[in-house]
């Protein structure tokens, strides 16, 4: 039961019986029914007999309840099959990516454990120049020597 404030009115909904061949009489309000009954040829044939909507009403609300379970059970599977055949197929990526992967890494690996020939403890190599001998320096002679050339 709804009151509209605006026109002083209440709404209430019920359902109505009504014999086979019969048919609601149009309301004096714009799109409205009345309870008066008419049949084919629109002779006033009695009255129709209105019963509250309340336990229908309730029935439809648990049958679209139901209805949107059973939607979201068949949504639920679509879903489930969906991911289950996305996480194959990235499974499936993954297996034939990961030797080359696997190889990308390793090259990297090494270029990261190579040592840089200049390090902070030695510094950077350098050619230490040999002494110049003087004159009055003479080698030391030691037994002969031969050449060929």
């Amino acid at each position: 039961m709804a009151y509209d404030e605006e026109t002083g009115t209440i709404r209430d909904v019920f359902v109505v019986e009504r014999p086979a061949g019969t048919s609601l009489s149009d309301s004096s309000s714009p799109g409205g029914i009345s309870a008066l009954l008419r049949d084919a040829a629109n002779v006033l044939a009695g009255h129709a007999v209105l019963y509250p909507a309340d336990a229908e009403l309730d029935e439809i609300r648990a049958e679209a309840r139901e209805e949107g379970r059973q939607k979201g059970v068949a949504n639920g599977v679509v879903i489930g099959v969906a991911a289950t055949v996305a996480a194959a197929a990235l499974g499936a990526v993954a297996v034939k990516a990961a030797p080359h992967i696997k190889s990308k890494l390793n090259g990297l690996r090494s270029k990261l454990n190579r040592k840089p020939e200049d390090t902070a403890e030695s510094g950077p190599l350098q050619a230490v120049p040999e002494p110049r001998a003087t004159k009055e320096e003479e080698p030391p002679r030691r037994g002969r020597h031969l050449h060929v050339a």
